[in-house]
């Protein structure tokens, strides 16, 4: 019987075209089976130049940005530094703003984009899949950064988290929020929708069940401004159409210059979740 990974229940329907809803908590996932050979051709190199994003590397500025407000929160819960882990690293960035705070490591199965952090930024990175890593150092913190979506089961990368983590220890996630009004105005046009990349979308019901039943608490959700690149939102809107005019007009734009800047932007529809692992720490 099909069951839910966050509350378990087994009432199960059709939602939008290619997923599955969970009627008990709103949990809704991808219709899809996707071998670890499919996986890891959803990200090899070219996911990050061109397919997903139009150029990861290029921004950089917007996400360190968005990274530094995260690490900063993250220091304050965790004064002293100690260890922490990331699981989905990409090129590093998180990593490296967090190492000036932490004894930072982290792992992604995006061979192109783990060898960028280790030889471009230096940083303590390993490529593999964290289920099948063996037990990290008990760390005090472990982030998902835009990463539960991605993953096939989440439920278990989280359960190993919570079983890794100190007691007392946060795990820090972002991800969209499916129950939100952009969301559910958006429908099947909503922008995070998007399989066989994305696989789950949590809404804020279903990510505090599945939290609270892996035994974290103290769980906060928070909706923040993220800052996007204009060049990169441009790319989603115009570098992606099949219409040639489109396409040139980004391409016209981008030599230019004049889409080298970035904003902050705040739909609701992310949310950033921050738990603690049970226990005292």
């Amino acid at each position: 019987m099909e069951t839910c990974i966050c509350c378990e229940g087994g009432r199960v329907s059709g939602y939008l075209e290619g997923l599955r809803r969970c009627d008990a908590c709103g949990h809704v996932w991808a219709d899809i089976r996707l071998s670890d050979e499919e996986m890891r051709r959803i990200y090899s190199s070219g996911y990050f130049k061109g397919e997903e994003y139009m150029d990861y590397e290029r921004e950089a500025p917007a996400l360190r940005h968005n990274f530094r407000a995260r690490v900063r929160e993250l220091a304050r819960r965790h004064p002293k530094g100690t260890r922490l882990w990331e699981i989905g690293v990409a090129y590093g960035y998180f990593l490296s703003e967090a190492s000036t705070h932490f004894q930072a490591a982290g792992c992604d199965i995006a061979e192109a984009a783990v060898d960028a952090a280790k030889t471009k930024l230096g940083l303590n990175v390993v490529c593999g899949d964290y289920l099948s890593l063996p037990p990290a150092e008990s760390p005090d913190v472990i982030c998902l950064w835009d990463t539960v979506e991605h993953l096939r089961e989440p439920h278990r990368y989280l359960e190993k988290a919570a079983k890794e983590l100190r007691p007392g220890g946060t795990l820090a996630l972002s991800t969209g929020d499916i129950g939100s009004f952009t969301a559910r105005l958006r429908g099947k046009h909503w922008r995070l929708i998007h399989p066989p990349s994305h696989l789950h979308y949590f809404s804020a019901h279903s990510m505090r069940t599945l939290l609270t039943r892996l035994g974290f608490e103290s769980i906060e959700i928070r909706y923040l401004p993220h800052w996007r690149s204009v060049d990169a939102v441009t790319f989603q809107l115009l570098g992606r159409s099949l219409l040639l005019k489109k396409i040139r007009l980004y391409e016209c734009l981008h030599a230019m210059g004049v889409l080298n800047w970035y904003f902050p932007l705040n739909l609701r529809d992310l949310m950033t979740v921050y738990a603690t692992r049970c226990g005292q720490p």
